[in-house]
């Protein structure tokens, strides 16, 4: 994609507008802003005019002194002085540690409107970008500013990694916007239909960045009181934490009971992303201060305390506490979108007062975009955040704009004995006698959705929702790319992402299926957390029961890892005549049960009891009491059983229980089959199974409802 400098962006808007180039409202009127006028129609709401005005010229009074250090307008409106340069920042934050960031100026100044401004931010042990990297340069040629941010204990930020806390990486990076209204006079500001404090006017603002760098701006949006940012793009980004590192528990759903004869769902520690996260996290936080030569950086950087204590308790009694639970949700989206009430941040060394309480987030325009092949933050994520936000309205029942699409990247990790030089030919051997190749995951695939570029959908994104509709034609006409009309001719849509060919690099465009957002909530996935998906096909009945067939016996515990590089325990499912895609959320309602009832522990009850009440379990000795399982959908392609899209669910514990499986897109070709399998051990759970040695075979029963579509063609 190329982009023009802001000067030629000027005159080509000219040129723009004496073609006809239709735009809304007042030219000075950023896209996102503009409102529908018509005078001829008394009855017709009329958007107010939204005037724009660089920061230097900003009418209303003070919020904070502004000082203008770098100063770009102010001293001379009419020749500003070049654009395009960057440089670091250094604060000290409310907790009495630095934060680092570095500001990035726009191609060229435009002191009549202001430039707008885009936050970037890094990835999990990551720290901020140095040079432009993403579509940081595409911004700046387009005539934003970017400042991308060293998280909280990353980088030459100091403090200890707290998972974007609320309470201390949410106010330092409030802090970071304070600054930037007091320092940068280049500020676009609107007067926006929302006001924010004493305010007329509001900074024109938006964020990007993935993972960690998703989180972030869904944390700021929520807690700041100000409402400085108009426009998202997180990718792969997570919904609730507890979800992430210890699924399978019952989240986000208000007031939970299970149902007469049901089990209320226990999560799993999903320990082989959690040890990633752990080493990736100490080594980007503590690294940098250690060669500074800071003496104090063991004691004041690395992962918090309570994060320590989280993991080693976790490993102990093969489960998380509920106390460092609620300690990751309050760190979540989901705290602020779902009505399940808080619960207390307990731990051994000391009890976490949330500073903030629940509030309902305003709307705002959102670009979720998130990978079916991540294995971390999964589609999932992605579905409930993008359920959550799009239904939001403000006091005039207006939404906001925002988007859900996906690709085949992420969070990957492709360990497996073929990635070992010499041991593909042995990998080789053994899939042809029948044998699994051990791995945490296959290679991940283009960062597209069929022909759409993610990069360039963030990038169209956010100039249509930060610039105004002549800024906007003129940058559209200087792009090569097909992200603007892609993302206007399917307003109202979500893109699945369809291809998982392992390595493909491309984007190809029969890769995908656009779906209307009602389709997706209604037949691809469930309408609320807790809730089954309503499928287009009867639901699928499932038995494992141990029989004749030893490929159908199912084992839990140390027989599940022993069992694991055999093809796991298949059922076939049988779809309708025409329908070829599965594509969203399948749910389903399993039981776990004892092959001979006669064989599970009576006193289950008071065990599972006796673990919650302990500080750090029974070393997770549950006798006869916690089988686990892990199931996904497979297709035979070729003869051979592959997990779609790398995704596996974790079950655990007798009883009947609601599931809500990991999502997946995939096209079937003739001749392939669907079907469900089972495993007993898998190592994206590196670290977990059951420590159960009473039960080392089980039965799985239920119904599965599926999300499909018919007749797609490739």
């Amino acid at each position: 994609m190329t982009v023009v400098p802001f000067n030629k962006l000027l005159l080509a808007a000219l040129l723009g507008a004496t073609l006809g180039l239709a735009a809304c409202g007042s030219d000075d009127t950023p896209a996102s802003l503009a409102g529908p006028n018509n005078p001829t129609n008394p009855n017709e709401e009329v958007e107010p005019t939204i005037t724009l005005v660089a920061n230097f010229k900003n009418p209303d009074p003070e919020a904070v002194q502004r000082q203008f250090t770098s100063t770009a307008c102010s001293d001379n409106a009419t020749q500003p002085r070049a654009g395009g340069n960057s440089y670091s920042v250094n604060l000290q934050s409310a907790s009495g540690h630095n934060i680092a960031f570095t500001v990035f100026e726009p191609a060229e100044f435009n002191c009549d409107r202001g430039n707008p401004l885009v936050l970037e931010g890094h990835g999990y042990g990551g720290s901020r970008a140095t040079s432009p990297r993403g579509i940081m340069g595409d911004l700046i040629e387009a005539g934003a500013g970017v400042i991308s941010i060293d998280q909280r204990g990353f980088g030459e930020s100091g403090g200890s990694v707290r998972v974007l806390d609320p309470d201390f990486e949410g106010q330092d990076l409030l802090q970071i916007l304070d600054w930037a209204e007091a320092n940068l006079d280049w500020l676009r500001y609107a007067s926006t239909p929302k006001p924010a404090g004493n305010r007329e006017f509001n900074m024109v603002a938006g964020a990007t960045g993935g993972s960690y760098g998703g989180g972030y701006q869904l944390l700021i949006h929520n807690i700041d009181p100000l409402k400085r940012l108009d426009a998202l793009t997180p990718d792969i980004a997570w919904n609730d934490l507890r979800y992430s590192l210890n699924p399978g528990g019952a989240y986000g759903i208000e007031n939970f009971e299970p149902a007469e004869g049901n089990v209320k769902p226990t999560g799993t520690v999903k320990s082989g992303w959690a040890l990633l996260l752990v080493a990736g996290g100490e080594s980007g936080s503590l690294s940098p201060k250690l060669q500074a030569g800071d003496p104090m950086a063991l004691q004041t950087s690395g992962q918090d305390n309570l994060i320590r204590e989280t993991l080693l308790r976790g490993a102990t009694a093969n489960r998380f506490p509920e106390g460092a639970l609620e300690f990751f949700r309050y760190h979540s989206p989901s705290y602020w979108c779902d009505s399940e009430a808080p619960g207390a941040q307990s731990f051994l060394q000391s009890e976490v007062t949330p500073g903030l309480a629940q509030k309902t987030p305003d709307p705002i325009d959102i670009l979720f975009t998130q990978g079916f092949r991540d294995t971390l933050f999964n589609f999932n994520d992605a579905f409930h955040n993008f359920s959550c936000y799009r239904a939001l309205e403000d006091d005039k029942g207006k939404k906001a704009d925002v988007r859900l699409l996906t690709h085949q990247s992420g969070h990957i990790l492709p360990l497996s004995p073929s990635m070992v030089p010499g041991l593909a030919d042995l990998t080789e051997q053994g899939a042809q006698n029948g044998l699994n190749e051990i791995e945490f995951q296959k290679p991940g695939g283009p960062f597209a959705c069929g022909d759409l570029s993610i990069r360039e959908a963030q990038f169209a994104f956010l100039v249509e929702k930060l610039f105004t509709p002549q800024e906007v034609a003129a940058i559209k006409n200087a792009s090569e790319s097909n992200a603007f009309t892609t993302l206007a001719a399917n307003k109202g849509k979500v893109c699945l992402s369809l291809n998982d060919d392992v390595g493909q690099g491309t984007a190809s465009e029969n890769a995908a299926v656009w779906v209307n957002e009602n389709t997706l909530f209604s037949n691809l996935g469930p309408q609320a957390k807790g809730q089954a998906t309503n499928s287009n096909i009867q639901p699928v009945a499932i038995d494992f029961t141990p029989g004749a067939d030893p490929l159908n016996v199912l084992t839990s515990a140390v027989t599940g890892i022993l069992r694991y590089p055999f093809a796991p325990a298949v059922m076939p499912i049988d779809l309708p005549a025409g329908v070829n895609v599965v594509a969203g959320i399948p749910t389903a309602t399993f039981e776990i049960a004892p092959p001979v009832d006669m064989l599970m522990n009576p006193v289950c009850g008071q065990i599972y009891s006796a673990t919650a009440m302990s500080p750090i379990g029974l070393a997770g000795l549950e006798p006869g009491c916690d089988p686990m399982l892990f199931v996904g959908l497979g297709v035979n392609r070729n003869g051979a059983w592959r997990l779609i899209d790398d995704q596996v669910t974790p079950i655990r514990s007798f009883g009947k229980r609601h599931v809500e499986m990991t999502g997946v897109a995939e096209r079937l070709a003739e001749g392939e089959t669907l079907g469900l399998l089972v495993y007993g051990y898998h190592p994206q759970y590196l670290a977990t199974a059951s420590r159960d040695l009473v039960t080392p075979l089980v039965a799985l029963r239920g119904t599965l409802n599926l999300p499909t579509l018919q007749n797609l063609m490739p």
